[in-house]
Protein backbone atom coordinates (compact mmCIF):
# COMPACT_ATOMS: atom_id res chain seq x y z
CA UNK A 1 0.00 0.00 0.00
CA UNK A 2 1.78 3.39 -1.06
CA UNK A 3 2.78 5.59 1.69
CA UNK A 4 3.43 9.38 1.28
CA UNK A 5 5.57 11.14 3.76
CA UNK A 6 4.02 14.48 5.28
CA UNK A 7 5.62 16.88 8.04
CA UNK A 8 3.16 17.65 10.34
CA UNK A 9 1.49 20.60 12.35
CA UNK A 10 -0.60 18.82 13.67
CA UNK A 11 -0.33 17.46 10.66
CA UNK A 12 1.71 19.19 8.05
CA UNK A 13 -0.40 19.50 4.98
CA UNK A 14 0.56 18.96 1.24
CA UNK A 15 -2.26 21.46 -0.60
CA UNK A 16 -2.81 20.60 -3.88
CA UNK A 17 -3.29 23.41 -5.83
CA UNK A 18 -3.39 24.26 -10.08
CA UNK A 19 -2.09 27.19 -11.63
CA UNK A 20 -3.89 28.07 -14.58
CA UNK A 21 -2.25 31.08 -15.72
CA UNK A 22 1.42 30.31 -17.19
CA UNK A 23 3.54 33.09 -16.67
CA UNK A 24 6.67 33.21 -19.36
CA UNK A 25 9.09 34.65 -17.28
CA UNK A 26 8.71 31.49 -14.73
CA UNK A 27 7.48 34.42 -11.78
CA UNK A 28 5.31 32.79 -9.70
CA UNK A 29 3.83 35.64 -7.30
CA UNK A 30 4.24 34.78 -3.83
CA UNK A 31 3.88 31.52 -4.64
CA UNK A 32 5.96 28.78 -3.71
CA UNK A 33 6.20 26.23 -6.48
CA UNK A 34 7.86 22.80 -5.99
CA UNK A 35 9.30 22.86 -9.91
CA UNK A 36 9.82 25.13 -12.85
CA UNK A 37 6.46 26.53 -14.47
CA UNK A 38 6.16 24.74 -17.78
CA UNK A 39 2.74 23.36 -18.21
CA UNK A 40 -0.95 24.46 -18.69
CA UNK A 41 -1.85 23.08 -15.65
CA UNK A 42 0.66 23.35 -12.70
CA UNK A 43 1.06 21.31 -9.63
CA UNK A 44 1.97 23.21 -6.04
CA UNK A 45 3.31 21.42 -2.78
CA UNK A 46 3.24 23.95 0.00
CA UNK A 47 3.53 23.13 3.66
CA UNK A 48 0.04 23.19 5.55
CA UNK A 49 -0.19 22.51 9.74
CA UNK A 50 -3.61 22.25 11.09
CA UNK A 51 -4.36 26.22 11.06
CA UNK A 52 -1.21 27.76 10.03
CA UNK A 53 0.79 30.05 11.77
CA UNK A 54 0.59 32.90 9.80
CA UNK A 55 -2.73 32.57 9.19
CA UNK A 56 -4.63 31.47 12.08
CA UNK A 57 -2.56 33.43 14.17
CA UNK A 58 -3.00 37.11 13.93
CA UNK A 59 -0.53 38.23 16.52
CA UNK A 60 2.41 36.16 15.44
CA UNK A 61 3.45 35.02 19.08
CA UNK A 62 1.77 31.55 18.92
CA UNK A 63 0.78 28.70 16.25
CA UNK A 64 -1.02 25.81 16.83
CA UNK A 65 0.82 22.84 17.38
CA UNK A 66 -7.71 17.83 15.08
CA UNK A 67 -22.39 11.92 21.38
CA UNK A 68 -25.12 12.04 21.90
CA UNK A 69 -23.89 8.02 21.91
CA UNK A 70 -21.13 8.95 24.83
CA UNK A 71 -21.13 6.93 27.73
CA UNK A 72 -22.96 8.07 30.95
CA UNK A 73 -23.08 6.21 34.30
CA UNK A 74 -27.21 5.27 35.87
CA UNK A 75 -27.00 9.08 37.01
CA UNK A 76 -26.04 10.74 34.34
CA UNK A 77 -23.41 12.12 36.47
CA UNK A 78 -19.91 11.16 34.21
CA UNK A 79 -19.43 11.00 30.83
CA UNK A 80 -17.20 8.20 29.68
CA UNK A 81 -14.98 8.42 26.54
CA UNK A 82 -11.93 6.38 25.66
CA UNK A 83 -8.47 7.95 25.33
CA UNK A 84 -6.99 9.49 22.16
CA UNK A 85 -3.23 10.49 21.92
CA UNK A 86 -2.08 8.35 18.82
CA UNK A 87 -1.61 10.13 15.62
CA UNK A 88 -4.09 9.59 12.28
CA UNK A 89 -3.87 10.49 8.70
CA UNK A 90 -6.62 13.25 7.80
CA UNK A 91 -7.59 14.11 4.63
CA UNK A 92 -9.63 16.93 3.14
CA UNK A 93 -11.80 17.64 0.46
CA UNK A 94 -12.75 21.46 -0.42
CA UNK A 95 -16.63 22.22 -0.41
CA UNK A 96 -16.17 24.45 -3.65
CA UNK A 97 -12.55 25.33 -5.02
CA UNK A 98 -10.54 28.14 -3.24
CA UNK A 99 -8.57 30.89 -4.95
CA UNK A 100 -5.67 31.03 -3.00
CA UNK A 101 -3.89 33.69 -5.59
CA UNK A 102 -4.32 35.69 -8.89
CA UNK A 103 -1.55 36.10 -11.12
CA UNK A 104 -0.41 37.86 -14.38
CA UNK A 105 -0.58 36.07 -17.52
CA UNK A 106 1.60 37.28 -20.46
CA UNK A 107 -0.58 38.23 -23.57
CA UNK A 108 0.76 39.71 -26.98
CA UNK A 109 2.19 42.80 -25.83
CA UNK A 110 0.79 42.90 -22.45
CA UNK A 111 0.20 41.30 -18.54
CA UNK A 112 -3.32 41.07 -17.55
CA UNK A 113 -5.03 39.69 -14.23
CA UNK A 114 -8.53 38.61 -15.89
CA UNK A 115 -9.03 36.93 -12.15
CA UNK A 116 -8.40 40.23 -10.21
CA UNK A 117 -10.18 42.47 -12.97
CA UNK A 118 -13.17 40.22 -12.66
CA UNK A 119 -13.00 41.07 -8.82
CA UNK A 120 -11.91 37.81 -7.61
CA UNK A 121 -10.30 38.04 -4.53
CA UNK A 122 -7.63 35.67 -2.29
CA UNK A 123 -9.78 33.33 -0.14
CA UNK A 124 -12.92 33.54 -2.30
CA UNK A 125 -14.51 29.85 -3.21
CA UNK A 126 -15.78 29.22 -6.56
CA UNK A 127 -19.09 27.40 -6.18
CA UNK A 128 -20.31 26.82 -9.93
CA UNK A 129 -19.42 28.49 -13.51
CA UNK A 130 -21.97 29.14 -15.82
CA UNK A 131 -24.71 27.35 -13.35
CA UNK A 132 -22.44 23.98 -13.48
CA UNK A 133 -20.90 22.97 -9.61
CA UNK A 134 -17.44 22.66 -9.16
CA UNK A 135 -15.60 21.37 -6.87
CA UNK A 136 -12.16 20.02 -8.54
CA UNK A 137 -8.95 22.11 -10.23
CA UNK A 138 -9.16 19.98 -12.47
CA UNK A 139 -12.95 20.68 -13.38
CA UNK A 140 -12.11 24.91 -13.37
CA UNK A 141 -9.17 24.04 -15.46
CA UNK A 142 -10.75 22.15 -18.43
CA UNK A 143 -13.96 25.40 -18.12
CA UNK A 144 -10.79 27.90 -18.43
CA UNK A 145 -9.47 26.33 -21.31
CA UNK A 146 -12.37 25.56 -23.63
CA UNK A 147 -13.67 29.25 -22.90
CA UNK A 148 -11.73 30.63 -26.06
CA UNK A 149 -11.94 34.13 -23.61
CA UNK A 150 -15.90 34.04 -24.08
CA UNK A 151 -17.66 35.79 -20.70
CA UNK A 152 -18.02 32.91 -17.83
CA UNK A 153 -20.51 33.55 -15.14
CA UNK A 154 -18.70 32.84 -11.73
CA UNK A 155 -20.60 31.79 -8.76
CA UNK A 156 -18.46 32.60 -5.35
CA UNK A 157 -18.71 32.68 -1.99
CA UNK A 158 -16.93 35.42 0.03
CA UNK A 159 -16.95 35.25 3.56
CA UNK A 160 -20.06 33.25 3.74
CA UNK A 161 -21.71 35.63 1.31
CA UNK A 162 -22.50 34.64 -2.36
CA UNK A 163 -21.96 36.37 -5.51
CA UNK A 164 -21.97 36.26 -8.84
CA UNK A 165 -19.07 38.06 -11.04
CA UNK A 166 -18.63 37.67 -14.84
CA UNK A 167 -14.88 36.71 -16.09
CA UNK A 168 -12.89 36.12 -19.45
CA UNK A 169 -9.66 34.35 -19.22
CA UNK A 170 -7.26 35.67 -21.60
CA UNK A 171 -5.13 33.55 -24.13
CA UNK A 172 -1.13 33.07 -22.92
CA UNK A 173 1.32 33.57 -25.43
CA UNK A 174 3.73 31.66 -23.43
CA UNK A 175 1.00 28.72 -23.03
CA UNK A 176 -0.43 28.58 -26.37
CA UNK A 177 -4.15 28.67 -24.15
CA UNK A 178 -6.49 30.25 -22.30
CA UNK A 179 -5.49 31.46 -19.21
CA UNK A 180 -7.47 32.79 -16.19
CA UNK A 181 -4.95 33.93 -13.56
CA UNK A 182 -5.95 31.92 -10.76
CA UNK A 183 -4.10 29.85 -8.24
CA UNK A 184 -6.81 27.04 -6.54
CA UNK A 185 -6.87 24.70 -3.93
CA UNK A 186 -9.65 21.77 -3.67
CA UNK A 187 -7.85 19.77 -1.26
CA UNK A 188 -5.80 18.87 1.98
CA UNK A 189 -3.74 16.02 3.44
CA UNK A 190 -1.87 15.50 6.39
CA UNK A 191 -1.76 14.02 10.46
CA UNK A 192 -3.54 14.93 13.55
CA UNK A 193 -3.70 13.74 17.10
CA UNK A 194 -7.45 12.27 18.12
CA UNK A 195 -8.15 13.74 21.57
CA UNK A 196 -11.46 10.80 22.19
CA UNK A 197 -13.60 8.95 20.59
CA UNK A 198 -16.81 7.44 22.04
CA UNK A 199 -18.80 3.72 21.98
CA UNK A 200 -19.96 4.39 18.78
CA UNK A 201 -16.92 5.64 16.87
CA UNK A 202 -17.70 9.89 17.17
CA UNK A 203 -14.06 11.50 17.52
CA UNK A 204 -12.75 14.66 18.24
CA UNK A 205 -9.47 15.70 17.00
CA UNK A 206 -7.04 19.32 17.07
CA UNK A 207 -9.12 21.25 19.21
CA UNK A 208 -8.12 23.92 16.49
CA UNK A 209 -9.42 24.16 12.59
CA UNK A 210 -7.77 23.29 9.77
CA UNK A 211 -6.82 26.51 8.39
CA UNK A 212 -5.49 27.73 4.16
CA UNK A 213 -2.03 28.23 4.10
CA UNK A 214 -2.40 31.20 1.85
CA UNK A 215 -5.64 32.65 2.11
CA UNK A 216 -5.66 32.15 6.44
CA UNK A 217 -9.06 31.38 6.33
CA UNK A 218 -10.66 27.84 8.06
CA UNK A 219 -10.50 25.44 4.79
CA UNK A 220 -14.26 24.69 3.42
CA UNK A 221 -14.46 21.05 3.65
CA UNK A 222 -17.67 18.91 1.47
CA UNK A 223 -16.05 15.67 3.22
CA UNK A 224 -12.92 14.08 4.92
CA UNK A 225 -11.57 10.72 5.32
CA UNK A 226 -9.11 9.77 8.12
CA UNK A 227 -6.34 6.77 7.57
CA UNK A 228 -3.78 5.45 10.14
CA UNK A 229 -0.93 7.03 10.28
CA UNK A 230 2.83 6.68 11.27
CA UNK A 231 5.56 8.94 13.43
CA UNK A 232 8.92 8.93 11.67
CA UNK A 233 10.38 11.67 13.99
CA UNK A 234 10.37 14.82 14.77
CA UNK A 235 12.60 18.62 14.17
CA UNK A 236 12.32 20.20 17.78
CA UNK A 237 11.25 23.22 18.77
CA UNK A 238 13.06 26.40 20.31
CA UNK A 239 12.31 30.08 20.92
CA UNK A 240 11.07 31.51 17.49
CA UNK A 241 10.86 28.46 15.35
CA UNK A 242 8.19 25.74 16.63
CA UNK A 243 9.36 22.29 16.20
CA UNK A 244 7.13 19.84 14.20
CA UNK A 245 6.63 15.73 14.28
CA UNK A 246 7.45 14.21 10.55
CA UNK A 247 5.04 11.32 9.40
CA UNK A 248 3.47 8.87 7.07
CA UNK A 249 -0.21 8.60 6.11
CA UNK A 250 -1.67 5.12 5.10
CA UNK A 251 -4.01 5.36 2.32
CA UNK A 252 -6.61 2.99 3.43
CA UNK A 253 -9.75 5.49 4.88
CA UNK A 254 -10.46 3.98 8.40
CA UNK A 255 -13.25 6.92 8.97
CA UNK A 256 -15.25 9.97 7.85
CA UNK A 257 -14.10 13.53 8.77
CA UNK A 258 -18.01 15.58 8.86
CA UNK A 259 -16.92 18.91 10.59
CA UNK A 260 -14.15 21.01 10.76
CA UNK A 261 -14.37 23.84 12.93
CA UNK A 262 -12.19 26.33 14.89
CA UNK A 263 -13.11 24.08 17.67
CA UNK A 264 -11.22 20.88 16.08
CA UNK A 265 -11.80 18.22 13.67
CA UNK A 266 -14.49 15.76 13.96
CA UNK A 267 -15.98 12.34 12.32
CA UNK A 268 -16.69 8.82 12.63
CA UNK A 269 -14.30 6.03 12.63
CA UNK A 270 -15.03 2.68 10.91
CA UNK A 271 -14.33 0.74 14.03
CA UNK A 272 -13.78 1.04 17.31
CA UNK A 273 -11.42 -0.08 19.55
CA UNK A 274 -13.36 -0.76 22.87
CA UNK A 275 -10.72 -3.25 24.76
CA UNK A 276 -9.16 0.35 25.87
CA UNK A 277 -9.78 2.13 29.27
CA UNK A 278 -12.98 4.36 29.56
CA UNK A 279 -12.05 7.74 30.94
CA UNK A 280 -14.63 10.24 32.99
CA UNK A 281 -14.50 13.39 30.52
CA UNK A 282 -14.27 16.27 33.55
CA UNK A 283 -16.42 19.24 33.16
CA UNK A 284 -14.72 22.93 33.41
CA UNK A 285 -15.72 23.72 36.64
CA UNK A 286 -14.01 20.81 37.78
CA UNK A 287 -10.49 21.66 36.58
CA UNK A 288 -7.56 22.73 38.78
CA UNK A 289 -4.50 25.00 38.68
CA UNK A 290 -1.75 22.89 39.05
CA UNK A 291 -0.05 19.46 37.79
CA UNK A 292 -1.86 17.84 34.58
CA UNK A 293 -0.40 15.24 31.76
CA UNK A 294 -0.65 15.31 28.49
CA UNK A 295 -0.95 12.00 26.47
CA UNK A 296 0.84 12.13 23.15
CA UNK A 297 3.12 10.05 20.27
CA UNK A 298 6.12 11.23 19.47
CA UNK A 299 7.89 8.07 18.95
CA UNK A 300 6.48 5.47 16.24
CA UNK A 301 4.41 2.99 18.70
CA UNK A 302 5.14 4.93 21.60
CA UNK A 303 1.90 6.35 23.08
CA UNK A 304 3.58 8.07 26.39
CA UNK A 305 1.95 10.58 29.46
CA UNK A 306 4.28 13.49 29.99
CA UNK A 307 4.03 15.77 33.15
CA UNK A 308 2.79 19.67 32.84
CA UNK A 309 1.31 22.92 35.14
CA UNK A 310 -1.98 24.20 34.38
CA UNK A 311 -0.96 27.63 34.91
CA UNK A 312 -4.21 29.62 34.00
CA UNK A 313 -7.60 28.87 33.12
CA UNK A 314 -10.44 30.91 31.33
CA UNK A 315 -13.48 29.31 32.54
CA UNK A 316 -15.60 31.74 30.36
CA UNK A 317 -14.45 31.31 26.80
CA UNK A 318 -15.71 28.97 24.29
CA UNK A 319 -13.11 29.01 21.83
CA UNK A 320 -9.96 26.99 21.93
CA UNK A 321 -7.31 28.82 24.19
CA UNK A 322 -9.03 28.10 27.94
CA UNK A 323 -6.06 26.90 29.69
CA UNK A 324 -2.76 28.08 29.91
CA UNK A 325 0.11 24.56 29.87
CA UNK A 326 3.60 24.93 30.77
CA UNK A 327 5.53 21.43 29.93
CA UNK A 328 7.53 20.10 32.94
CA UNK A 329 8.48 17.02 32.09
CA UNK A 330 12.07 17.08 31.29
CA UNK A 331 11.55 13.74 29.22
CA UNK A 332 9.55 15.11 26.76
CA UNK A 333 11.93 18.48 26.49
CA UNK A 334 14.58 16.30 25.97
CA UNK A 335 12.70 15.15 23.30
CA UNK A 336 10.93 17.55 21.51
CA UNK A 337 11.59 20.54 23.18
CA UNK A 338 7.81 20.86 24.57
CA UNK A 339 4.92 21.34 22.52
CA UNK A 340 5.40 21.05 18.64
CA UNK A 341 3.72 21.03 15.50
CA UNK A 342 1.58 17.53 15.91
CA UNK A 343 0.95 17.35 18.93
CA UNK A 344 -2.47 19.66 18.50
CA UNK A 345 -5.37 17.46 19.74
CA UNK A 346 -3.18 15.53 22.48
CA UNK A 347 -5.44 14.69 25.68
CA UNK A 348 -4.72 16.64 29.01
CA UNK A 349 -5.20 14.92 31.93
CA UNK A 350 -6.28 15.67 35.55
CA UNK A 351 -6.90 13.38 38.48
CA UNK A 352 -7.73 11.03 36.14
CA UNK A 353 -10.05 12.41 33.81
CA UNK A 354 -9.72 14.28 30.35
CA UNK A 355 -9.65 17.72 30.97
CA UNK A 356 -9.07 19.02 27.51
CA UNK A 357 -6.76 18.97 24.54
CA UNK A 358 -3.17 20.82 23.09
CA UNK A 359 -4.15 23.50 20.44
CA UNK A 360 -1.44 25.60 20.49
CA UNK A 361 2.16 26.49 21.09
CA UNK A 362 3.97 29.80 22.05
CA UNK A 363 6.38 30.64 19.68
CA UNK A 364 9.00 32.49 22.28
CA UNK A 365 8.89 29.42 24.36
CA UNK A 366 7.93 26.29 23.10
CA UNK A 367 7.13 24.54 26.50
CA UNK A 368 4.14 27.21 27.12
CA UNK A 369 0.98 26.73 25.40
CA UNK A 370 -3.00 26.96 25.04
CA UNK A 371 -5.49 24.25 25.37
CA UNK A 372 -9.19 23.80 25.12
CA UNK A 373 -11.46 22.37 27.31
CA UNK A 374 -12.53 18.81 26.50
CA UNK A 375 -16.24 19.76 27.80
CA UNK A 376 -16.09 22.24 24.36
CA UNK A 377 -15.02 19.47 22.42
CA UNK A 378 -17.82 17.05 23.81
CA UNK A 379 -20.82 19.96 22.77
CA UNK A 380 -19.10 19.76 18.80
CA UNK A 381 -19.01 15.95 19.37
CA UNK A 382 -22.71 15.75 20.47
CA UNK A 383 -23.78 17.34 17.35
CA UNK A 384 -22.23 14.79 15.06
CA UNK A 385 -25.64 12.21 15.17
CA UNK A 386 -27.80 14.84 13.61
CA UNK A 387 -25.22 15.14 11.05
CA UNK A 388 -24.93 11.33 10.45
CA UNK A 389 -28.69 11.22 10.28
CA UNK A 390 -28.42 14.54 7.73
CA UNK A 391 -26.06 12.73 5.43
Amino acid sequence: MAKKVFKSFVAIFSSFLILITIVGNGSVSQVDTSSSVEADVKGKLSDFSFSLIESYFKNGNEEPSDNNSVTKNQNNAETLVYLGGFPIGIKLYCDGVVVVDTQNVETSGAFLNPAQKAGILKGDIIKSIDGVKVTTNSEVSKIIEESNGRELKMQISRNGEIKNVVFSSVYSTVSGGYKAGLWIRDSSAGIGTVTFYTQDGEFASLGHAVCDVDTGERLPISSGETTDAKITGCYKGKSGAAGELCGMLESKATGKIMVNENKGIYGVFNKVDTTKTLYPLCRKNEIKMGAAQIVTTVEEGKQEAFNIEIERIDYISDENKNLIIKVVDENLIAKTGGIIQGMSGSPIIQNGKLIGAVTHVFLNDPTGGYGIFAETMLDVADGLNELKLAS
